[in-house]
């Protein structure tokens, strides 16, 4: 039994690791003596779990109080990196994070954590260096010298001829790793042999993050020989609005005041300019900027505004980046070097320190939404962030989420309105084309109305730009059997394939099958196979028939799907090498091209038809989004809207432009329904190879929540189900799920996670799956 009374004090340390360990998501290690002075909260560490190494945090060090008096106790086995790389700030985000989405705390420092840090590490192996007094020397003051201890080996007698051999190769090289020692000696028994050289004090072996390159994030100005130099100020001009918007929030950042402001400003209002004078402030009053967008791919003039105005001091952060390029940028911004950061959703635990203003760009689109893993939203989670550090949160955006919305009518958000484009720019009128007079008028042109096509050629003929939106990829929805109605489906998925032309090919959008297009139905074996519907492939080859010499591009994740495609297009949509550009909703992210003067909206009610009471809202806020990029030049923008349904509220007050009638008009009904945000939704979803067996799990779910449910007493939640999800086999799995609705968000958490918990340990089946998805955007 361990003494505890000659344990020193602080002599453990609570270690997070990026692994699920269940609820708690920290685990107890011993401090050795010699890393005791140096350990520090924040430090990235090397442990032992389940006799497998990796990187941890330590969150906690404090003495033996409480632990078990045993040694059973593992010891921290050494100090990764000395620099302090994630505050107290970050760890109580952490912690917030893992309880409100009911997710296990390590799959969410997983999800915190750069690539780089969540690998295994590397395990170096170096010749252990001794000190030698010089030859031929008699004082005592003489210099040591340093000499490899394969070169004085008192032990030689104990060697055997491979660790001879082992140690020479390690004298011909200054860095050596395990895994080249493998490859060098497949043979050899590798623990046990570095076990015994480092035990006879001949090597030492040290854990190592992989090594890292040379960051590819470009800057768009030189590095300054000074901090104070770092910053360009800028030389813009404000609206009045944007004027106030900024004095109203630069008293909050003044005051280092936790508030949240709504920017609510029109597309081309000028919402990024206020952004940056006010990180520009922030920088002067010694603090730093987080700033979230939807995807970095899709904002590169954002980007480029903020490396251009902030040099060296801004910090870009994406999944795009490799493991070594993001690690190098959040030790960079750990050590003060960056002070403003830009990125996606998980930039949001970037380990800033005296954080003074967050910024959350375009704050309705999906894409804040985590899908996979632990399932946040890194929008409400930047929220949550200003509020630990006590400072102002600014939501932006043209089309708020109605989340969002409801609060600045509740006072809980200040809103702020841009109501009018920069300079006094005009927005774009717009035109609806009814898809169903098209028909009677009997025309034959499936994808462009008579008015659309028309502009498109005065448009062309006059040297400017349009943009095509269809969110469809592909050439054809389906491919379907004209004579016994097969539909061509995924093996997979419940889901039928999308046809490309290219290669003749039919893919699916969700597991990435794909296979050759048959010539013959494989139901009835006859020739009869026809493509239905039409996706952005087809209305690329439609446009050129009538316009044969015009130069387009697609952009949709098909056509971008090898690296640096996307940046090319972008950069020849912007000067012009491209007369029109055609894809899905990656065209409406952003982009401020100003010899665009026609957009054409070619199924403005395709998203209409999800499953999913978001529906509306989306369709609103696409349209009216690519609805914003036309007419940012000088001259007026023009689009033209061709619906099947032109008489839905989401289409009517998109093309007005009118996001208050649209918001009264869904919220309305969102409350007659009992939908967020009136109340909170958690999605329990089961899933497994076994069809039948996913069932009866989530049936027994269902009852075991039904039975909890009878024990809260304030806002009993509703439960829906269990039915099976919209996408009812997806990768191969069956997926049955549980909605449980309640008003009361405490008593909704409390009774899914202590019904999931109950069911993980006392009634898990193998080969089912359990997903929790809190406030969930895809339904499907």
């Amino acid at each position: 039994m361990l003494n505890q009374e000659k344990i020193a004090p602080c002599s453990f340390a609570t270690v997070a690791v990026s692994i699920p360990t269940g609820t708690k998501g920290e685990l107890t290690y011993r401090i050795p003596e010699e890393l005791r002075a140096r350990l520090t909260p924040g430090m990235c560490v090397i442990v032992s779990v389940s006799n497998r190494k990796i990187t941890g945090i330590v969150t906690h060090i404090g003495s033996s109080h409480g632990l078990p008096s045993d040694e059973k106790i593992k010891n921290i086995l050494d100090i990764l990196d000395e620099d302090i790389v994630f505050s107290e700030d970050l760890i109580r985000l952490w912690r917030w994070t893992a309880n409100y989405y009911l997710s296990s705390p390590g799959e969410v420092l997983g999800a915190i954590l750069p690539n780089g840090l969540r690998n295994s590490s590397v395990r170096v192996v170096k010749l252990k260096k001794i000190q030698r007094r010089g030859r031929g020397s008699k004082t005592k003051s003489a210099a040591p010298e340093e000499t490899a201890a394969v070169d004085h080996l008192p032990q030689a007698e104990s060697l055997s001829a491979i660790d001879k051999e082992l140690l020479s190769f390690l004298a011909e090289r200054t860095r050596v790793t395990t895994r080249m020692l493998l490859q060098r000696f497949p043979a050899l028994s590798l623990g046990k042999v570095l076990h015994r050289l480092e035990r006879l004090g001949l090597i030492e072996v040290k854990e190592h993050l992989p090594r890292q390159r040379q960051s590819l994030v470009q800057r768009s100005t030189p590095d300054f020989s000074s901090k104070e130099s770092d910053t360009v100020e800028s030389s813009f001009s404000l609206s009045s609005s944007q004027e106030k918007a900024k004095a109203r929030i630069t008293v909050a950042l003044h005051a280092a005041a936790f508030r949240v402001f709504l920017l609510h400003g029109v597309t081309g209002s000028g919402k990024t300019e206020v952004y940056l004078q006010l990180a520009q402030q922030t920088i002067t009053l010694g603090r730093s900027v987080l700033m979230l967008v939807p995807e970095i791919a899709l904002t590169p003039q954002l980007v480029a505004q903020v490396e251009q105005r902030f040099g060296t001091q801004a910090a870009v952060l994406h999944s795009g980046m490799a493991a070594s390029e993001r690690w190098s940028e959040w030790q960079r911004i750990a050590r003060g070097e960056a002070t403003v950061v830009v990125g996606v959703r998980s930039a949001v635990f970037a380990p800033l320190s005296r954080l003074g203003l967050v910024v959350v760009d375009e704050e309705h689109d999906m894409a804040y939404k985590q899908q996979e893993g632990a399932r946040y939203n890194a929008r409400d989670l930047a929220i949550m962030r200003g509020q630990i550090a006590s400072c102002p949160v600014i939501l932006g955006s043209a089309t708020p989420s109605l989340e969002s919305y409801l609060h600045s009518q509740s006072n809980r958000y200040t809103v702020l309105e841009l109501p009018e484009r920069i300079e006094s720019r005009p927005m774009p009128s717009v035109e609806i084309v009814d898809l169903r007079q098209e028909i009677k008028a009997e025309n034959s042109d499936s994808i462009f109305s008579a008015n659309l096509r028309q502009a498109l050629i005065t448009n062309y003929q006059a040297g400017k730009q349009s943009l095509l939106f269809l969110n469809r990829r592909g050439y054809a929805n389906y491919l379907q059997c004209c004579l016994c109605g097969e539909v061509v489906t995924c093996t997979r998925c419940s889901v039928s394939l999308t046809f490309h032309l290219h290669g003749r090919l039919l893919r699916c959008h969700y597991c990435g099958f794909c296979q050759s297009a048959p010539d013959y139905c494989p139901a009835c074996h006859e020739p009869s196979l026809e493509g239905s519907g039409f996706g952005t492939e087809q209305v690329e080859e439609a446009l050129r028939r009538f316009l044969p010499e015009i130069r387009t591009a697609r952009l949709d994740r098909d056509s971008v799907s090898r690296r640096g495609v996307l940046a090319a297009v972008l950069r020849a949509w912007r000067t012009h090498e491209i007369d029109v550009l055609i894809g899905t909703q990656m065209v409406a992210k952003g982009h401020d091209v100003p010899g665009v003067t026609l957009v054409g909206v070619l199924r403005a009610d395709s998203s209409l038809n999800f499953p999913d009471f978001r529906a509306a809202e989306r369709t609103f806020q696409l349209l009216t989004q690519v609805a914003g990029r036309a007419g940012r030049g000088q001259e007026k923008g023009r689009v033209i809207v061709q619906t099947y349904v032109p008489q839905h509220y989401s289409v009517r007050f998109a093309t007005q432009q009118d996001f208050t009638r649209f918001a009264t008009h869904e919220l309305r009904y969102r409350k007659r329904l009992g939908y967020p945000p009136f109340t909170r939704i958690v999605n329990i979803r089961c899933e497994g190879k076994d069809g039948e067996k996913v069932r009866a799990y989530a049936e027994r779910l269902a009852e075991h929540l039904a039975v909890q449910a009878q024990e809260i007493l304030t806002g009993a939640p509703v439960i829906l189900g269990p039915a099976p999800a919209p996408l009812e086999r997806l990768k191969g799995r069956e997926r049955w799920q549980v909605l449980v609705k309640g008003e009361d968000r405490r008593s909704l958490h409390a009774l899914v996670k202590k019904t999931y918990e109950e069911m993980l340990t006392r009634n898990r089946v193998a080969g089912v799956r359990v997903i929790v998805d809190v406030d969930p955007y895809d339904m499907l």
